[in-house]
């Protein structure tokens, strides 16, 4: 072989070489990264739900007391969001703030916002499908039924009642 052919030979095989790499070089380059994760927990869900467990079963709270019973579960004063509306208050602060989340996946502690005849609602996502809620004067089948405090199998609390979302955690 001529060196000269030999030569322009070898830069052929390199320029090969290096071009066969260059799509991987650059898929991996540009590859759009994984979108972040929420956290599967929130900071003090754990605590909040054995909180509000432990008073499962019981009508501590009222009939209208999802608030006072979201408030009691997480340590927050009561008179930071009033009793009345302050579900919505907080809905409706949040949703200004780009902190609620309308997919159906809310994480263990989520704050979870729904709408109906009787007025708003919160209840805390357990993480695993269920919630457990305050002030729901019995009406939805779960366990502590016929009471105040249950936990439920949907967010929603009859019905004719709207998910709205939910939170990971209080208005800042």
């Amino acid at each position: 072989m001529h060196v000269e052919n030999r030569s322009q030979l070898e830069l052929n095989a390199r320029i090969c070489l290096y071009l066969s790499g260059t799509p991987l070089a650059a898929a991996l380059l540009f590859a759009p990264s994984a979108p972040a994760e929420p956290p599967s927990t929130i900071p003090g869900a754990d605590s909040a739900i054995a909180k509000a467990e432990s008073v499962l079963g019981s009508d501590q709270f009222g009939p209208y007391g999802c608030e006072a019973f979201v408030a009691y579960a997480y340590g927050v004063p009561q008179a930071k969001y009033g009793w009345d509306g302050a579900s919505e208050t907080m809905y409706q602060t949040l949703l200004r703030q780009g902190q609620i989340h309308t997919d159906m996946n809310p994480p263990r502690g989520g704050l979870v916002f729904s709408k109906g005849s009787d007025g708003p609602h919160i209840d805390i996502a357990r993480g695993d499908g269920t919630y457990i809620s305050g002030g729901v004067q019995g009406l939805a089948r779960g366990y502590g039924d016929g009471h105040n405090i249950q936990v439920l199998p949907s967010p929603n609390v009859g019905r004719s009642w709207t998910y709205r979302g939910w939170s990971m955690g209080y208005p800042q």
